[in-house]
Parts: C-alpha cells; sequence; structure tokens
C-alpha cells in the first residue's frame, strides 16, 4: 500500500462534505408509507425517521411475512443513516489513506490504512462513486450511477448497487439495485420511494418497494 497522502483525506473530505445532510438540529419526521413486494397488495404503515439508523413502523395489519416488516424496518434504518450522515473525523477520517491517481472512470481510488474493513473509495467530481468493505470473507461492493444533484452542488445517491462477494465463489451472493426519489418540502429533502430489486444467489429475482407521503415534521416533547 502506498505511502499516507494528505491529497487522499482531502479528497475523501470533500466529497463526504458534499453530500447532502440534515442539519444537525433536524428533527426528524413522520410518513404514511406503502410496502410490500411487486406483484402483490401494498401493506399500509406510519412510520418515523428521527435521527441516524433510529426509524420505527406501525404496521395496520399483521404482515403475511414476518420478513417483510423487518425488510421495511432494515430499508428505514438504512436511509436514516443516509439522510443524517456521521461526523468524517470520527469514522473515516479517523484513519491513514492513501491515493491511487491511475486512470479510471469511476475516478482516483483513496485507500484506508489499518482499517478493519479494509474499507476503498472511488471519487470523481466530488463524488463518491464506488466504495467497498470487507467483514471475513465477504466484500461489500456499492456502486453509484446516478445522484440527485441540490442547487448548492450537494449531492444524494439516486441510482445504486450493492453486490456481496465471497471469497472462492466465482459471482456475487446477492445483488441489490436500488432507486430512490426524493421530494422537497421547507428545503429539505424527504424520501418518497425507494425501489429495490434483489437477486440472490440462486439468481431468484424480487423487487419490493416502499412510498411515503404525508410527512410530518417531529415535534420537540
Amino acid at each position: 500500500m502506498a505511502a499516507p497522502s494528505d491529497a487522499a483525506r482531502e479528497l475523501l473530505r470533500d466529497a463526504f462534505a458534499r453530500r447532502y445532510r440534515y442539519p444537525s438540529d433536524f428533527r426528524g419526521f413522520s410518513a404514511l408509507c406503502r410496502f410490500g413486494p411487486a406483484g402483490t397488495e401494498e401493506i399500509a404503515a406510519t412510520v418515523a425517521l428521527v435521527g441516524p439508523g433510529d426509524a420505527e413502523a406501525v404496521i395496520e395489519r399483521d404482515v403475511p411475512i414476518v420478513a417483510e416488516g423487518e425488510w421495511l424496518i432494515q430499508e428505514l434504518r438504512a436511509l436514516s443513516r443516509q439522510l443524517w450522515g456521521h461526523d468524517f473525523d470520527r469514522g473515516e477520517g479517523k484513519f491513514a489513506m492513501s491515493l491511487d491517481d491511475s486512470p479510471h472512470p469511476l475516478g482516483q481510488l483513496v485507500l484506508l490504512h489499518d482499517d478493519p474493513h479494509q474499507a476503498t473509495f472511488r471519487v470523481r467530481k466530488g463524488r463518491i462513486t464506488m466504495a467497498t468493505r470487507r467483514q471475513h470473507s465477504l466484500l461489500e461492493i456499492m456502486r453509484c450511477d446516478r445522484w440527485h444533484l441540490r442547487p448548492d452542488g450537494r449531492w444524494l445517491p439516486a441510482q445504486f448497487t450493492v453486490e456481496i462477494w465471497d471469497d472462492g465463489v466465482a459471482g456475487p451472493i446477492r445483488c441489490d439495485r436500488y432507486w430512490d426519489l426524493y421530494w422537497p418540502v421547507d428545503g429539505e429533502l424527504y424520501p418518497q420511494l425507494r425501489r429495490v430489486e434483489t437477486t440472490d444467489d440462486l439468481g431468484t429475482v424480487t423487487m419490493t418497494s416502499l412510498t411515503l407521503r404525508a410527512w410530518q415534521l417531529a415535534q420537540h416533547c
């Protein structure tokens, strides 16, 4: 691995700074939700996102399959972590970094040193185009293909793919393709639609989605 580089740190710091994030004092919101696999009757719920990784859902009726309710919570939490974000200096920024600026269509490569997940990031035009993380024999690869661009230049992933690979297996054991839509309310973006196409290791493809509407800003207790 190349020697630590200030250029690598500044490149990645700038990309994180350009990502759209809720203000630190944003209180979260509740919304009406409908979700479920394609081709089935949608399930109604009331949901709330109030912080990074902090999401709740009250489902109006028993879901036919328990995993469907778990999927909803999983995706709401993922959306909340994306929208609130985290502090760069306490996360990726606490590691030394090196830069591989060899020409690549997805941009320069930043490699983190001593990170237990061996994370890497590709950055092009101030946006993270690819990120990888390892957990034992599993490798997660996220590639972003399209972005929501705000008038102030900040960006948010709009279409991206997450693949999970296992050492010794020829192809990915899971692939999730995401499509996200947002709606502007009082200067901030609220998630309106998330659609996920999942392909498992047997080649089975499922499409599941959630839609949100009637957002209400959370009130202080």
